[in-house]
C-alpha cells in the first residue's frame, strides 16, 4: 500500500520539556510533511517542520502531550493518515521504507479501521506491564492500582494478552472507529494512570477495534 503526500502526515510532541528534537537525517529525503507538535517557542530544529500548540492542562505536560499523541484528528483533519513517532526513535531508513514495512501484503478497505503499533520488545502480557509500573513508580500507585483493579473486575482477559508500545503509532485517524478508540483511550489516561500502553488495550475492545 502506497500513500501520497497529501494522505499522510508524520508527527511528534514535545509538550513541556526542553530537550531537543533527535537529528533525522532520512527526513530530507522523504516526500512527507514532518510535523513537530510543541509548547516551547524556541525549538528549532533543520528537520522538522515546527508548529506550535498549547497545553490542554498547563500544569500537566504528560497528558498534555498525550493528548496530540492520542488524538491527532484535532490537529490534522485534512490527513486521512498519520504517523506519530516518540521523540527517542531514530530512523534509519526513510520514512516511506518504514511504513511500506508495515503495511507490506495489507490490504485496506475504504471503511475498514486502521491501527498499526508495535508489541512491547520484553513484556509478555499487559499484566507485566502493571507490575513494572508500579515496582519502578513510574506512577501513582494508587491511581495503578485502582485502573488495574476496575481492568480486573470488567475485562480480566485482556491483563494476559501481549503488551504493546507506543513509541510508533500508524492509523488513518478520521475514521470513526479510530477517533472513538482516541477518545476512549484519552478518557482512561484522564481518569487512571498517565502511562498510555497500560490502558491502549482496554480501549480498543471499548471501542471495537
Amino acid at each position: 500500500m502506497q500513500f501520497n503526500k497529501d494522505e499522510l502526515i508524520i508527527y511528534t510532541v514535545l509538550i513541556g520539556s526542553n530537550e531537543g528534537l533527535n537529528n533525522q537525517p532520512f527526513i530530507k529525503h522523504s516526500k512527507y510533511r514532518h510535523v513537530c507538535l510543541t509548547d516551547n517557542k524556541n525549538l528549532k530544529s533543520k528537520e522538522w517542520e515546527i508548529i506550535i500548540v498549547d497545553p490542554i492542562f498547563p500544569k500537566d505536560s504528560n497528558r498534555s502531550q498525550r493528548y496530540y499523541k492520542l488524538k491527532p484528528q484535532n490537529i490534522f483533519q485534512n490527513y486521512n493518515f498519520s504517523l506519530y513517532l516518540d521523540n527517542n526513535i531514530l530512523l534509519k531508513v526513510k520514512t516511506e521504507d518504514l511504513v511500506e514495512g508495515i503495511l507490506k501484503n495489507i490490504k485496506i478497505e475504504g471503511n475498514e479501521p486502521l491501527f498499526f503499533i508495535p508489541y512491547h520488545s520484553y513484556r509478555e502480557n499487559l499484566i507485566s506491564e502493571f507490575e513494572v509500573c508500579s515496582r519502578y513508580d513510574l506512577d501513582n500507585q494508587f491511581k495503578l492500582y485502582e485502573q488495574l483493579d476496575h481492568y480486573i473486575r470488567t475485562n480480566k482477559e485482556i491483563l494476559k494478552e501481549r503488551a504493546y508500545w507506543g513509541g510508533i503509532i500508524l492509523r488513518n485517524h478520521n475514521n470513526k472507529r479510530i477517533m472513538s478508540h482516541s477518545e476512549i483511550w484519552f478518557y482512561h489516561l484522564c481518569r487512571y494512570s498517565r502511562r498510555d500502553q497500560l490502558s491502549l488495550l482496554y480501549a480498543s475492545y471499548q471501542a471495537g477495534i
